[in-house]
């Protein structure tokens, strides 16, 4: 929690002072108390591309995915070139089921900003729930040129390819994904396993 002293007062009438209180608040995953600190620095500095933004980053944490969309959209009212909201509001559209409107957001986000390694990982998650493979594969490997250390990509580039059939290359990137991804147990690695187990199966049918 932020030790904010009550009585210094002299900077609380700047909206940057919200804005970074509601940063730290988020950071430290108090998100209602980041949103009331980004309204406050709202109501004194309304067309703040980036307030509205991180106001929405703050919402869609409490699950309040139709109002993070409303801020991220008013994010981009105010600067149609913040491809950081168009992400955020990919993002958004996606944990609503909403795919296609996902992948055109994230669309934007890739035009306005190339070098967005997360931008380019969404982007290619959307693909590849539309069961577009080749196109989402091209995707996590443009995420993984950029960062290589991208976790979530090697898992996207190692699912595409397990689709397209080309096993044992799928196989070393989920390898890839496991051990990038080590000491942090989730969900997404008992996965991996599981999919370089049935992987490595089909290798064997293959081979006779």
């Amino acid at each position: 929690m932020l030790n904010i002293n009550p009585h210094h007062t002299e900077d609380q009438d700047k909206p940057l002072f919200w804005f970074r209180r509601g940063n730290q608040l988020m950071k430290d995953g108090f998100y209602s108390e980041a949103v009331l600190s980004y309204d406050r620095a709202l109501e004194m500095d309304p067309d703040n591309s980036f307030i509205w933004d991180n106001r929405g980053v703050a919402l869609s944490r409490l699950g309040l995915l139709e109002e993070s969309e409303e801020s991220f959209e008013l994010a981009l009212t105010m600067d149609p070139g913040n491809s950081q909201a168009w992400n955020n509001l990919g993002v958004s559209l996606a944990s609503q089921n909403r795919i296609e409107e996902a992948l055109s957001a994230f669309q934007e986000a890739v035009k306005l900003d190339e070098d967005q390694d997360e931008a380019w990982n969404n982007r290619g998650t959307a693909l590849l729930a539309l069961k577009k493979y080749q196109e989402a594969l091209e995707s996590f490997d443009r995420a993984l040129d950029i960062n290589p250390h991208n976790v979530e990509a090697w898992a996207g580039k190692g699912s595409s390819l397990g689709f397209l059939e080309c096993y044992p290359e799928a196989i070393t990137c989920m390898e890839r994904f496991i051990e990038l991804a080590a000491g942090v147990e989730s969900p997404q690695v008992e996965e991996a396993w599981a999919m370089i187990l049935e992987w490595k199966i089909r290798i064997k049918k293959e081979e006779g």
